[in-house]
């Protein structure tokens, strides 16, 4: 009882003494037992060294025969065990980044042994109840894998690219809610949230991701967590150059310009001071160019993209127990000939001409060992990313406006969309974060290794979101657009048949910025040989103003992390798992925290084309002609032909504070050793969304007078609600072995569903709030609305098989590897258009009878299951040659790969059109409410409905996965 009271006033008082205290994962931990005869041994001097660390560090067995470290660097460890009287056991062992490695030994007398090396130990994902991966930069070096964070995190179980645009989902959460670390340093893209590709690829050390029982030193998610880390120099230099290469024409059926890419990295790093002071650098160039072509002609453009990243890495020794590190991470890109819309352009000047985008990265830490069981750490880290002269020039209605062809294909002619010298926008966070860890021993309740912290962090937004360099959009619905002799375009527009579109942005934006501020306490409890537990609590508390400075957000929530390990013999050869998690979300940028916002976001006002018909001139002409009528009618005074519009920032409201969303967590698990080297891990996981964010317009919401538009709009309310349903189930399997110190072997499954009614995101603007049973209820509250069903980001199976085989000669070393991926069909369903009340032209519908200003038309309706429909299964055998010869003190090496192999050729993507009453006056209009639409009749599915429609050969991807491709490197290491 005396341990137990000393045990609970501890945390109490770590608690309070960390009220200023956490830190970001950059390192990971080493513990271990001494036994003697099968009991525990204490005093035993445990003596640490590594290439990573600085110096060594030593610590002592403790009652129970266990001794523990924090704060290493990862890398592989020499750990020697000694005690008079005892024989020297010496054990190597890899410590991962964020993970927990183990070493054991089993001491001797000494009378007649003879010290012992051994160099075997366990796997650390085996050592833990998290679900993770960590992946080493020796083994993406050997894979035939895309050398970047995405590409190594797609390796891990659990971890898809079916989020929108490709984008990359953890454990089924929308994509823009994991978390990503480089250096300690947050790279969350602030809107969508997708990482930054700020690194430099020969930099990288190694990954981990985390996708399931996560420790609560981690927050502001509720998919996973990915951390990397960069090299560090060391006390030997070393060092690399490369130069690595593609060529469009290089996969197979290209139809594209013979054009090598070339990507130029080079590394170095070393020491300053031996065992005080490393330093690292590293660099990377590329320009590629794309060509292209303009909308419907054969008129071609290329589009250049220049990068250069740097960065700089400093790691000191300022006493043997302190050790500070700082590192900056900076970005120069500069893009020219973009076509800013996926519809793309019709002519040359419509494209951006030379765009900015910097990206910096600064991460300063410490870490200080105050006593043989207490150790504290500490971080700064702050991003920025910049985006300038992105779009056309500012200037009057016929020089700067955009003319969107919207009956054609949606593409754009004219000025260029958006505003290049308007403002530019910025996107930046910053954490200060720091945490103890205080390792107990007790006699009776086992050994306790706690870890207590506080962080702050923030992410900024300051963006005026300029439509045009004028403001203005013209439409135009009339016929296709024609080309002269010379290539240039003819356009035309009918009376009637176009849009005049102001966008007026009507209060600058000062910059928003969400807060969440953290405190957290993690204990791994070892209570025996047999029995570990990890008991975890995290307190967060978000603060979010927006753009004009409101306050939007000012919530907090307690998320609990509890986990089991029951180890069957105590040998760690088998062990079982469980946890109960839950995972809270920050409040979300863009179109959540600023959906009420008047501030940097465009209104909106829309003027039918009444003017007279404008038959086959260029786009200036006809820019010209239709502000001349326009600006005759009064311009945008004008309330003739003024159709609608809106003021940003009057109808959608936050009235109550938004919460952030969240999730809950079981896992179940077991995991076994395979031999000396080899693991096998199963994992079953599930998990449920609460929280989501809605918008809510009923008749209690009323109605608010909009200047702008000079008339009523119904009020949207942006809050949180939980009708909907997100829910993910998992199988995940692991296993891996290193053969003859030749052959490693490696592989995981996933078996998933995702199932539910809410997607929040869209890959323009990532998350967004969802119409609920509370939008418009009396016209769109039909069950096939939003039904449940599979996501769009759901995936059945998933395999990632790997081997890779070293064969030294004596005329230098191969490296054969293989790498095998399976990723089942995703889903996709029938969804039409359709209009829901008489006044939008469904005469069996409902009347509006003024119940609301404007009920919403052209509402989606499901005419199949959600995610009845599956695309084809791709299969992939990817295969790299790597050939290495030293030279001296270099080494030369090359390589070589082929993606693809077999040539596969799955469609991962197609035509999803179906045709209702909305769209195609052929069919019948139906009550959403009270029929059962049939086929032929009220809706068809289009004639390409399945099929793919964006590429006809592999070569150009689109719908299609891709074909058969060569790429190569060649450099020096050193």
């Amino acid at each position: 009882m005396k341990s137990f009271r000393r045990f609970i006033l501890f945390c109490s008082a770590l608690i309070l003494v960390t009220a200023s205290l956490a830190a970001q994962p950059t390192t990971g931990r080493l513990t271990g037992n001494a036994t003697l005869d099968g009991e525990a041994l204490p005093g035993v001097t445990v003596t640490i060294e590594s290439p990573s660390l600085q110096g060594t560090r030593v610590a002592y067995s403790d009652s129970n025969g266990n001794f523990n470290f924090g704060a290493l660097p990862p890398g592989r460890y020499t750990v020697t065990f000694e005690m008079e009287s005892m024989q020297t056991v010496s054990r190597q062992v890899d410590v991962t980044l964020t993970g927990t490695a183990r070493a054991d030994a089993a001491l001797r007398l000494s009378a007649l042994s003879e010290a012992i090396t051994i160099t075997a130990a366990a796997p650390t994902v085996i050592e833990t109840q998290e679900i993770q991966t960590n992946i080493k930069a020796d083994l993406i070096e050997d894979l035939p894998i895309a050398r970047t964070l995405i590409g190594t995190v797609s390796l891990a179980p659990g971890v898809t690219q079916n989020g929108p645009a490709g984008n990359t989902v953890i454990s089924g959460s929308p994509s823009y809610d994991s978390t990503y670390y480089i250096n300690g340093s947050v790279v969350n893209e602030v809107l969508r949230g997708q990482p930054l590709n700020v690194f430099i690829e020969d930099a990288l050390q190694e990954t981990t991701v985390l996708t399931g029982a996560i420790s609560a030193e981690y927050g502001r998610f509720t998919g996973g967590v990915v951390t990397a880390v960069s090299k560090s120099g060391g006390n030997e230099f070393s060092g690399s150059l490369r130069d690595s290469f593609t060529n469009e024409t290089w996969t197979e059926d290209s139809v594209q310009e013979d054009s090598l890419n070339e990507t130029y990295e080079g590394t170095f790093g070393g020491r300053m001071i031996r065992d005080r002071l490393w330093f690292f650098g590293a660099g990377r160039y590329v320009e590629n160019a794309q060509g292209n072509f303009l909308n419907s002609t054969s008129i071609s453009y290329t589009t250049t993209a220049e990068q250069q990243r740097l960065e700089g890495k400093l790691t000191g020794l300022v006493t043997p127990r302190h050790t500070l590190v700082g590192s900056i991470l900076e970005l120069e890109n500069e893009i020219s000939n973009r076509c800013l819309v996926g519809s793309g352009c019709h002519e040359l000047r419509t494209l951006s001409e030379t765009e900015k985008q910097p990206q910096d990265l600064l991460s300063v830490s410490y870490n200080g060992i105050l006593s043989s069981n207490l150790l504290i750490e500490g971080s700064y880290s702050d991003s920025s990313l910049t985006f300038s002269a992105s779009g056309g020039l500012s200037g009057g209605p016929v020089t700067a406006t955009t003319l969107v062809l919207a009956a054609f294909d949606g593409g754009v002619a004219g000025a260029a969309p958006f505003c290049a010298d308007c403002s530019d926008e910025v996107r930046s966070t910053e954490a200060i974060a720091l945490k103890s860890t205080y390792y107990l021993s007790t006699g009776s309740l086992g050994s306790h290794s706690i870890v207590a912290g506080y962080e702050d962090f923030s992410e900024q937004r300051l963006s005026n979101n300029h439509q045009s360099g004028s403001d203005f959009h013209v439409w135009t619905f009339d016929t296709a657009p024609t080309r002269a002799a010379d290539g240039s375009l003819i356009t035309s527009i009918g009376r009637n048949a176009g849009f005049v579109i102001y966008w007026p942005i009507l209060q600058s934006s000062i910059g928003n910025d969400f807060t969440t501020e953290s405190v957290f306490v993690n204990d791994k409890w070892d209570l025996n040989k047999n029995l570990s537990f990890n008991l975890g609590v995290r307190y967060d508390v978000n603060d979010g103003r927006d753009s004009a400075g409101a306050r939007v957000a000012d919530d907090s929530k307690i998320s609990p992390r509890l986990g089991v390990i029951y180890d069957l013999k105590g040998d760690g050869r088998v062990r079982l798992n469980a946890s109960y998690s839950e995972y809270v979300s920050k409040i979300s940028n863009g179109n959540i925290g600023d959906a009420a916002s008047p501030a940097g976001s465009p209104s909106i006002l829309y003027w039918l084309y009444g003017g007279p018909s404008i038959s086959n001139v260029s786009s200036d002409e006809l820019l010209a002609q239709v502000f001349a009528w326009f600006e005759g009618e009064g311009g945008i005074d004008d309330r003739d032909w003024l159709l609608g519009g809106q003021t940003n920032g009057v109808s959608s409201q936050i009235r109550s504070s938004l919460q952030s969303p969240g999730v809950e967590e079981i896992t179940l698990g077991a995991s076994f050793t395979v031999g000396s080297t080899g693991f096998f891990r199963i994992d079953l996981q599930d998990r449920e969304w609460s929280d989501f964010y809605t918008t809510r317009v009923d008749t209690s919401t009323g109605r608010v007078f909009d200047p702008l538009a000079g008339k009523d709009q119904d009020l949207s309310l942006t809050e949180n609600s939980d009708d909907f349903v997100r829910e993910y189930q998992a199988v995940i399997l692991q296993a891996g072995m290193r053969v003859f110190n030749r052959v490693t072997l490696g592989a995981n499954y996933t078996w998933s569903e995702l199932r539910g009614n809410h997607g929040g995101e869209t890959s323009g603007s990532g998350p967004v709030s969802s119409g609920g049973r509370d939008f418009y209820p009396e016209f769109l509250g039909f069950a096939n609305r939003n039904p449940i069903g599979y996501l769009s980001a759901d995936q059945r199976h998933k395999v990632r098989a790997w081997a890779s085989y070293d064969l030294p000669t004596s005329f230098g070393n191969f490296n054969m590897s293989l790498l095998q991926r399976f990723d089942s069909g995703v889903p996709y369903s029938a969804v039409g258009s359709i209009d829901v009340t008489t006044g939008n032209g469904c005469p069996v519908c409902r009347s509006n009878d003024g119940l609301y200003v404007n009920v919403p038309s052209g509402v989606g309706y499901f005419f199949s299951e959600r995610g009845e429909f599956r695309f084809e299964d791709l299969t992939s055998t990817d295969l790299a040659l790597n050939y290495s010869l030293p030279i001296g003190r270099m080494e030369l090496f090359v390589q070589g790969e082929l993606l693809n192999a077999f040539d596969e050729s799955a469609q991962v993507g197609g035509n999803t059109t179906v045709s209702t009453a909305f769209n195609d006056s052929s069919l019948e209009p139906f009550d959403p409410f009270t029929t059962t639409p049939i086929e032929g009749v009220h809706y068809r599915l289009g004639s390409n409905f399945g099929q793919p429609t964006t590429a006809t050969t592999q070569a150009t991807q689109g719908h299609f996965q891709l074909a058969r491709t060569y790429r190569g490197s060649v450099g020096i290491r050193f």
